[in-house]
């Protein structure tokens, strides 16, 4: 019984995904993350409103907003060659924004939500004092997200630095691999195995933590260790990988 169960899965194959399968797959996991960020970024902004700066309310939001805004400005006056990247990046930024929270009549639906007038029906009264009683925390929401979308393209910007570093560490890596070569030295797969699986989750523990830390921090500060910590990857990789390819 066991042999014909064994015979029918051999049978039928479980078919493989193929590359558009694959591709949609991976965008939607793209999507995800970055949701995901954007969530966590305003949940930990609004336990931060409630418990540790009450009083600033949706200030310390928009304070955050104006350092990041400055972060991506200063790298506008002091990068020269990739100007104009950086420029687009802002207008696409100025844009989303734009369509997102004034072309679409959000914020000005917030503000005139906030009061109630007499004509409004008992539904609508009662919606309008759950919006006042919360306005702070939504308005903070729309701060949080523009600071996502600034970050975002800072990321994005920031890619050719994790290339960079990537070519670095594999070509130093490779370099190790063919002196082992020449001098009779052991590949290990082990280690070679243990390095590669830390090479996606670097990439995107960058994407999360840039996105949904709670403060204002320059990007600096978290872009370039991960980066060195991806070349560092890529390095060991490639060195610790089969001695004949």
């Amino acid at each position: 019984m066991a042999e014909t169960t064994t015979v029918a899965r051999n049978d039928h194959p479980v078919k493989k995904r193929g590359v558009i399968s694959k591709t949609f797959d991976n965008i939607f996991k793209v999507f995800g993350l970055l949701i995901f960020s954007a969530l966590i970024s305003i949940i930990i902004e609004w336990i931060g409103m409630t418990f540790y700066y009450p009083d600033e309310g949706y200030q310390h939001a928009q304070n955050m907003l104006e350092r990041e805004i400055g972060y991506l400005g200063n790298a506008l006056e002091s990068d020269r060659l990739n100007g104009d990247a950086i420029e687009t990046a802002g207008d696409y930024v100025n844009d989303t924004v734009s369509f997102l929270f004034i072309d679409s009549g959000l914020l000005d639906a917030l503000v005139s939500a906030k009061t109630p007038t007499a004509g409004d029906s008992t539904i609508m009264r009662y919606a309008k004092l759950v919006v006042g009683e919360y306005y702070d925390y939504l308005i903070s929401a729309m701060f949080i997200m523009t600071m996502f979308f600034v970050r975002l393209s800072i990321l994005i910007l920031s890619m050719p630095a994790f290339l960079l570093f990537g070519i670095v560490g594999l070509s130093d890596g490779l370099m190790q691999r063919d002196l082992r070569r020449w001098c009779g030295g052991n590949e290990s797969g082990y280690i070679y195995h243990w390095a590669k699986r830390f090479a996606l989750p670097v990439l995107v523990i960058t994407w999360v933590i840039y996105l949904a830390i709670p403060s204002s921090i320059h990007p600096n500060f978290i872009i370039t260790p991960f980066a060195v910590m991806f070349g560092l990857v890529l390095m060991v990789m490639s060195s610790k990988f089969k001695k004949y390819l």
